[in-house]
């Protein structure tokens, strides 16, 4: 079973020496993406997106690209096996089933599908949906277009547009889909309206995820926690370290947390605890991803893989 999830030195020296991983996704349990910088103390606008394939048929593609500042990478299953990065200001690119390629970007006005540039991405329900600032949240259908869900979100007020949402967004369905961002905005769509959640905290959101244990948990400013539904939220954890938990996801039963600084879970009593996994996967620390189950770390001392069983050292 290791052999599988092993990349060839050839692959390695081509792609990945030299370079650190920003972002991943896991496509499927064969198949994974990833967003490269090469290293250095600057950001010097190279990227390099691609995909990895595993098993029988085994390959690595990819493209280089310039700009994508603070790119994202999602997955939409609708379109097949594909990746989708996205710059934080401009720029589409996609690689998979629907092309390799540069598209155009996701049309901007006060009524969506965004009104700036997109804050983060999450595919629920087989599609790829993408939050925005002004409180926007649109999908990539079948037909490659960006559809807007606002519906009856309200703007937030114009000179404190900064301290609302959205900056992430998760959903246990298309009909059940949280954002939040700001200090403390969180909104519910339940598959016609949106509603806003009662939230006993007006620290930053940063990140959050729609667990299988039928909460939702949302990354707060300096490494803080909260945990809950509607209108029944608890705070879980305080911290001060200097950066959020840059994603959340959930695995085997468990929330895993990351961050450059560290990997962790939250054990079942709320406490967030140090995640019970091998060196090799720890120093991968950054990123994390989970689909098909199987779960991806990824960071700036290389990436990891659980396959459902065991760890294996990609990078």
């Amino acid at each position: 079973m290791s052999d599988i999830y092993e990349i060839p030195d050839s692959y390695r020296k081509r792609i990945f020496d030299g370079r650190w991983f920003y972002d991943c996704a896991v496509v499927d349990r064969n198949t994974v993406s990833f967003v490269l910088f090469d290293n250095g103390p600057e950001d010097n606008g190279n990227r390099a997106f691609g995909t990895v394939r595993f098993g029988m048929g085994s390959c690595l593609d990819g493209r280089r690209y310039t700009g994508f500042l603070f790119p994202m990478l999602g997955v939409a299953p609708n379109l097949g096996k594909t990746s989708v990065m996205l710059g934080r200001v401009s720029g589409v690119a996609v690689h998979g089933d629907a092309g390799d390629e540069k598209w155009s970007n996701i049309p901007t006005s006060p009524d969506g599908p965004v009104r700036t540039s997109p804050s983060n991405v999450a595919t629920i329900g087989g599609r790829l949906y993408v939050c925005a600032n002004w409180r926007h949240v649109c999908y990539l259908s079948d037909k490659r277009e960006w559809v807007s869900i606002r519906h009856n979100l309200a703007d937030p007020p114009s000179k404190r547009v900064t301290d609302f949402g959205f900056d992430a967004v998760s959903g246990f369905a298309e009909n059940d889909i949280y954002a939040a961002g700001g200090e403390g905005d969180v909104w519910r769509f339940d598959g016609h309206l949106w509603r806003q959640c009662q939230i006993p905290t007006k620290l930053l959101m940063e990140s959050i995820c729609c667990a299988g244990d039928g909460f939702v948990y949302i990354g707060l400013q300096s490494g803080g926690l909260i945990r809950g539904r509607g209108d029944e939220w608890e705070v879980i954890h305080q911290d001060n370290m200097s950066v959020p938990f840059k994603d959340i996801v959930w695995y085997q039963d468990k929330v895993w947390c990351t961050s450059e600084y560290g990997l962790w879970t939250v054990a079942k009593d709320g406490k967030l605890v140090d995640a019970d996994v091998p060196p090799l996967a720890s120093a991968c620390a950054g990123n994390l991803s989970t689909a098909d189950g199987i779960l991806m770390v990824a960071g700036l001392n290389g990436a990891a893989l659980h396959d459902g069983n065991e760890w294996h050292r990609l990078v």
